[in-house]
């Protein structure tokens, strides 16, 4: 039997963390969940994960900073991690690529984006 893939999930709202935990949860990974970006970079420099969710807007430091630093470790550099956000900007779409961002979803999400972005993974 295989071990579980790890995600990790960064939001400091506990209704998308949750969602995202059981969305997640029903693709056979193993999930932990970070409320701020401090709480994110420290989880990512204690273990590997497969793949990072993470919020834009948080306190502390934000996603766009989270991204930047997981891009900078060398474990990470080609972990897909997605930036999940209520703004539907252009500009922070292009930002978010430019760092190194898988994909930019935007909330609220659904099972039809989340099954999209796995295809799109796994394609």
């Amino acid at each position: 039997m295989s071990e579980k893939q790890k995600a990790l999930v960064v939001d400091d709202t506990a209704f998308h963390s949750n969602f995202l935990k059981m969305f997640l949860g029903m693709k056979h990974y193993d999930v932990t969940v970070a409320t701020d970006g401090v709480e994110g970079l420290a989880a990512c420099k204690q273990e590997a994960y497969d793949i990072v969710f993470s919020d834009i807007e948080m306190p502390n430091m934000n996603g766009i900073e989270l991204l930047r630093s997981i891009k900078r470790l060398s474990a990470y550099a080609s972990t897909p991690v997605i930036l999940i956000s209520t703004l539907d900007d252009e500009a922070m779409k292009q930002k978010a690529a430019s760092l190194g961002a898988f994909s930019y979803i935007v909330k609220p999400f659904n099972t039809k984006k989340m099954d999209d972005l796995f295809a799109k993974l796994n394609g």
